[in-house]
């Protein structure tokens, strides 16, 4: 019987030369077309330009300034939280800060100017309440001003014994009815660690001054402290948080 001869190409039989010739064509697409990918895809250094935000985080263009670094909004601190700047006083069994702008001033000598300049104005309650406050004190802080200022931002510290049961019957007596040349505006618990606290706001009027006053009455049921912070009202708005914030510092040492 005859056999029909096969043609050979290569030493191959023609229809194996034609699948290698597509398996080949096939290979040439796949490496030319990712070619054109990756030039497509880089800059002439050959950096990637695939994205990649999903590895870093997005940031507002507002915060990025001109050299491309970002800016860190800042946090406001918390009440609790002391600013750097601010200097510490103790007296005995107790611990202030108190911002740097405040001056710690002699308790007794600008107690004893306070009563003699306020009775000079006719303030006479005023000068009263100085000269018969029976409080040891223990730190009178002022803001520098002129001299001629009627009534300067200040913070003083005093102490005593608490003389009622609770802390809330001693402000009852003490901020009452009898609370000559003040008007109590507001009283609220105020938050110091470990202590009873409470925040009284007055208001009073020297000569057509309108004035305003933060005292932090505070107790560990024994002793009485209070930190009578004012200024002028104008600006005591601005102050208040300050005050606020020295209150908070407050801290006993035993």
């Amino acid at each position: 019987m005859s056999k029909t001869r096969k043609t050979r190409i290569f030493g191959i039989t023609l229809a194996q030369f034609l699948i290698l010739g597509c398996l080949a064509l096939a290979a040439i697409g796949t490496i030319f077309g990712g070619f054109i990918l990756i030039s497509s895809s880089t800059t002439s250094g050959g950096l990637s330009l695939l994205p990649t935000t999903s590895l870093q985080p997005t940031t507002p263009p507002e915060l990025a300034n001109g050299s491309g670094v970002f800016i860190t909004p800042t946090l406001p601190l918390g009440d609790d939280q002391i600013p750097s700047d601010w200097k510490q006083y103790n007296a005995t069994t107790i611990e202030l800060w108190v911002p740097p702008q405040f001056e710690s001033v002699n308790v007794g000598l600008e107690r004893q100017e306070r009563i003699d300049f306020y009775r000079g104005q006719g303030l006479e309650f005023l000068a009263a309440r100085l000269e018969n406050d029976s409080f040891d004190y223990r730190f009178w802080f002022n803001f520098p001003q002129p001299e001629t200022i009627t009534y300067g931002t200040h913070m003083i510290v005093k102490a005593d014994v608490l003389p009622t049961l609770t802390l809330d019957e001693y402000i009852d007596e003490a901020y009452g009815a009898g609370l000559q040349g003040f008007q109590v505006v507001d009283r609220q618990e105020f938050v110091i660690e470990n202590l009873q606290a409470r925040r009284i706001l007055l208001e009073a009027n020297l000569n057509d001054l309108p004035i305003s006053v933060a005292e932090y009455v505070i107790t560990d049921e024994v002793n009485l402290w209070i930190i009578s912070s004012g200024s002028n009202r104008e600006e005591f708005g601005t102050w208040l948080p300050v005050f606020d914030r020295v209150a908070h510092s407050f801290r006993l040492l035993y």
